[in-house]
């Protein structure tokens, strides 16, 4: 009995194997790598709704060179990542797939406080950057809107 249940998983072992195809161990690699990397994002988004409304956190002051300044670098951020995600889409690769935009204050120190004079450059340097993709994308935007009152709508700023 044991004989015959021994060569009963055996042969159903080989008629699964001659169906599943082979998994290099680099596509195994590549997979596991995709796993972590999603795990990764889905831990900082659960960082974001659990910290969204903790209560006894105030809000930081608007007008503060230090909140602006940070303010800034978060623009970049969010600049740098809608881009990536465009390029790895295939879209609108003449603005979305340079290098990063990384101005030198990037990496500054969270509580750096610089003057209102250098918030008004950096703004105008992150106003500049962001205005070539905005630009870009609203233009094609536009162009798929097909009743003429609805595309001076598309991308109104003011």
């Amino acid at each position: 009995m044991r004989i015959q249940a021994l060569v009963l998983v055996l042969a159903l072992a080989a008629c699964g194997q001659q169906g599943a195809p082979t998994e290099t161990p680099e596509i195994a690699r590549e997979a596991s790598l995709q796993v972590e990397v999603r795990r990764y994002d889905l831990m900082i988004d659960q960082v974001q709704s659990l910290t969204a409304d903790r209560p006894g956190v105030g809000v930081p002051e608007a007008n503060n060179p230090v909140e602006l300044a940070r303010q800034l670098r978060e623009t970049v951020w969010q600049y740098n990542i809608e881009r990536s995600r465009l390029c790895s889409r295939g879209l609108f690769t003449e603005v979305s797939c340079g290098p990063a935009y990384q101005p030198v204050w990037i990496a500054e120190p969270a509580n750096s406080t610089p003057s209102l004079d250098e918030l008004q450059t950096r703004a105008g340097a992150v106003g500049a950057e962001t205005q070539r993709l905005w630009d870009v994308v609203c233009e094609d935007a536009r162009a798929r809107v097909t009743v003429e009152a609805e595309r001076d709508l598309v991308c109104l700023m003011e």
